[in-house]
C-alpha cells in the first residue's frame, strides 16, 4: 500500500483490556493485569517494610534442597502443582505444565508489557507499524534472534504460527482475532513480517505482548513444528529463545531444571547471574510449605500470608513481601438471558449490587485488606482514563439493602404466599463459583446468597471444579457466577464482547464470548464505532463515555473488589528482588517478566548446607 505508516501508540490499559479478554481471564481463566502500578504500592494490609516490620531477632536455620544443582548458583520456586513431566506442545488440552518455566525463561514475546512502570519493551521485535487505514501491520524482528539451538528466528517462524493459529481453530489459541482479521502474511525480507487484513482494527497487535501473563500468540521455531501434527507432536525438549533451556525433568520429584543458555542471543540487554533456575511443586500443607520457604528451601513462593505474618511478628530477617494489584476485580457475572426470568432485568441487577457489602468482602473476606470496586479494571492510575467520575457517582455503588428491597418490590413483589413473583413465577437465584468451598470467591458469593435470602429471594451456592464449572458457565446454566473478569487492553475489547450477535441461547456454548448473553443495541452500535478507533483518541472519549454509561445502566456483570496478590520472596541466597519501594518489574513468577526479575538478581555468597 502507498499509506504512510500510522505511529504507533500503546498505553498499558490499552493492551490490558483486550488481552484479558481474549486470554479467557475475563471469562475466568488465569488470574492476569491492567496498567502502570506505580501508585498500587502502599495499598493493602500486609507489608514487611521497616516501621512495619519487627527487628531481625533471630538467624535463618537453612535447610537442605533436594536439588541437583548447586544452591548458591540456583534460584528455586514452588508454586504449583506440576502433572505433566514430557511434553511441551502448548496447543492441546495438557500438553505442557504451565508455569513450570517455559513460559517465564524461555519462550521470548515479541513484546512486553511492564504493568510496574507502564514501559513497553521491544524484544523480539524492533517495534510494529500500522498502515493509515488500519489495513496492514508491519513487524520487524530483530536481527540477532535466534533459538535455542542456534538456528535464526526470522520473520518466517511468525509467518508460520500466525497461520498455523489463523486456520487451525481446533488447537488452543486458534481461530480468533487471527481467523477473523488475517488475510495474508508476507514477508519480504528474514525480519520484516506484514500481515494483511481482512478489514480494518487498530488492535491486532494487542496479542503479541506479554502484557498479562504471556502473550496470546507466542511464536514458535517453524524448523522444529513444520511437518508435526500439532495436535499429538510432544516438542520435548522445547525449542525456544529465552535466556534459559530445559536441562532435565524430574517427575519422581515434580521439578523442572532449568539452565543459564551460554549462547543466548540478547545478552547485552539480560543476562542473569542465577545459573539454575527450579520450578518445583511444594508440599501441600501450607505448614510443611511454610517451613521450607523459612529454612531457605525455597526463593519465591511456598509460603501463604498467614504464614508470612507469623515469620514477620517473630523477626525473621529473610523476607520480602511485594504487593501487587491483580488485574482481574472479583465479580459477580450475571446472566442477561431472558430464558433466566428476572434475571434480564437491569433493576434486578441493581437490586444485587445494592446487597454487594464490598467493605466486608475486602475487610473480613479476602486475605489481605483490598478496596472496593466500581470499574471492570484495576485501580492503576493510567486506568484513570477509562473512568468517569460523574458517572461513577451518579451511578454510586453502595451497600443499601433498603434500596435493593424498593426494587424488587417493583419487579418481583411478593405474592398471597409471601414468595417474590416474576411474571406469575416465584423467583429463585441459582449462584456457582469455580471457588471451592473454603475458597474466597466462593465466601463472597455465600455473603450474597445470605443477603438475597433476607430480601426474599431465596439463592443456592454450588461449587463446581474445572469442566463442569466451565461447560455450566459457557452454556448460561447459571443465574449469577462468583468469580473474576477484568478489563484487558481498553474498553473497546470489553463492550466488544458484549455485542449482541456473540449471545448464544442458554444451552449452547458461547465459546468465550458474550458469556453473560447482554444485548443492547446502542452498545452494538457503540462498540461498532470504537472498534475502528485508536482507543486514546480525542474522537473515541465521548462515545466510550457513553458506553460506559450503558454499562453502569444495565451491569452486565458487576464488580466487587480489588484483588491484592502479595509475592513472597527469601533473600537467604538472592538479593535484588522487587520491593513496595522499588517495584521495577511485575513480582510474580509465572509471568514472562520474570525473566527480568531474574536478570536484576545478586547472589548473597552464602552456601548451602553439605
Amino acid at each position: 500500500m502507498n499509506d504512510a505508516p500510522r505511529p504507533q501508540f500503546e498505553d498499558v490499559a490499552d493492551v490490558l483490556r483486550h488481552q484479558l479478554s481474549r486470554r479467557t481471564a475475563i471469562g475466568g481463566g488465569a488470574a492476569a493485569l491492567t496498567a502502570f502500578l506505580a501508585a498500587c504500592s502502599g495499598k493493602g494490609s500486609y507489608s514487611d517494610k521497616p516501621a512495619n516490620k519487627p527487628a531481625a531477632t533471630k538467624s535463618v536455620q537453612i535447610g537442605k534442597a533436594n536439588i541437583p544443582t548447586p544452591r548458591d548458583q540456583t534460584v528455586i520456586i514452588a508454586q504449583v502443582e506440576y502433572t505433566v513431566f514430557n511434553s511441551w506442545n502448548p496447543f492441546i488440552p495438557n500438553g505442557m505444565s504451565h508455569s513450570a518455566g517455559l513460559e517465564t525463561l524461555a519462550q521470548e514475546p515479541m513484546f512486553l508489557l511492564n504493568l510496574a512502570t507502564g514501559e513497553l519493551v521491544n524484544w523480539l521485535c524492533t517495534g510494529y507499524k500500522y498502515s493509515a487505514k488500519f489495513d496492514e501491520l508491519t513487524f520487524n524482528f530483530d536481527p540477532k534472534a535466534k533459538w535455542s539451538d542456534g538456528q535464526p528466528l526470522t520473520s518466517a517462524d511468525f509467518k508460520f504460527t500466525v497461520e498455523l493459529l489463523r486456520d487451525r481453530k481446533d488447537l488452543l489459541g486458534g481461530g480468533g482475532d487471527l481467523s477473523e482479521f488475517v488475510k495474508t502474511v508476507e514477508t519480504p525480507d528474514e525480519h520484516t513480517a506484514v500481515i494483511k487484513m481482512t478489514k480494518p482494527t487498530p488492535r491486532l497487535h494487542y496479542g503479541f505482548i506479554a502484557a498479562i501473563a504471556g502473550p496470546q500468540y507466542s511464536v514458535m521455531p517453524a524448523h522444529i513444528w513444520k511437518g508435526q501434527d500439532p495436535t499429538k507432536y510432544r516438542a520435548n525438549p522445547p525449542v525456544a529463545s529465552g535466556p534459559y533451556k530445559l536441562k532435565q525433568a524430574i517427575q519422581s520429584q515434580k521439578m523442572f531444571v532449568w539452565e543459564r543458555n551460554p549462547d543466548y542471543w540478547n545478552k547485552e540487554k539480560l543476562d542473569p547471574a542465577p545459573q539454575y533456575v527450579i520450578f518445583q511443586s511444594t508440599a501441600k500443607q501450607a505448614d510443611s510449605a511454610s517451613l521450607a520457604f523459612e529454612r531457605a528451601e525455597f526463593d519465591v513462593g511456598s509460603i501463604d500470608e498467614e504464614h508470612a505474618k507469623q515469620l514477620r511478628n517473630t523477626g525473621y530477617p529473610s523476607l520480602v513481601t511485594t504487593q501487587f494489584h491483580d488485574p482481574n476485580p472479583r465479580v459477580f457475572w450475571l446472566n442477561n438471558d431472558p430464558a433466566r426470568g428476572v434475571m434480564a432485568e437491569p433493576k434486578m441487577h441493581w437490586a444485587i449490587n445494592y446487597l454487594i457489602d464490598r467493605e466486608k468482602i475486602g475487610n473480613n473476606i479476602w486475605p489481605v485488606k483490598v478496596p472496593p470496586a466500581q470499574y471492570l479494571w484495576a485501580d492503576y492510575p493510567s486506568n484513570d482514563k477509562w473512568s468517569n467520575k460523574e458517572l461513577a457517582e451518579k451511578y454510586k455503588f453502595e451497600y443499601a439493602p433498603d434500596k435493593a428491597v424498593k426494587l424488587l418490590d417493583e419487579i418481583a413483589p411478593k405474592g398471597a404466599g409471601g414468595k417474590r413473583m416474576y411474571q406469575g413465577k416465584a423467583i429463585g437465584l441459582e449462584i456457582i463459583t469455580p471457588s471451592p468451598v473454603d475458597g474466597q470467591e466462593y465466601a463472597i458469593g455465600n455473603l450474597l446468597k445470605v443477603e438475597l435470602n433476607k430480601v426474599g429471594v431465596p439463592a443456592t451456592l454450588r461449587s463446581l471444579s474445572g469442566s463442569v464449572h466451565d461447560e455450566k458457565f459457557q452454556r448460561g446454566e447459571y443465574d449469577i457466577d462468583s468469580q473474576w473478569a477484568g478489563a484487558a487492553f481498553d474498553p473497546e475489547q470489553m463492550y466488544t464482547d458484549w455485542e449482541s450477535s456473540k449471545a448464544k441461547k442458554v444451552g449452547v456454548n458461547a465459546v468465550d464470548k458474550n458469556k453473560s448473553r447482554f444485548r443492547d443495541p446502542k452498545m452494538d452500535e457503540l462498540s461498532a464505532k470504537l472498534a475502528q478507533l485508536d482507543p486514546t483518541s480525542a474522537e473515541a472519549k465521548p462515545l466510550l463515555d457513553q458506553a460506559l454509561e450503558i454499562y453502569f445502566q444495565k451491569l452486565p456483570l458487576i464488580p466487587t473488589i480489588q484483588t491484592g496478590y502479595p509475592s513472597y520472596f527469601n533473600t537467604t541466597f538472592w538479593t535484588g528482588w522487587p520491593t513496595d519501594d522499588n517495584l521495577y518489574q511485575v513480582p510474580l513468577n509465572w509471568w514472562p517478566h520474570f525473566m527480568f526479575v531474574l536478570g536484576k538478581l545478586k547472589a548473597t555468597g552464602q552456601k548451602g548446607p553439605a
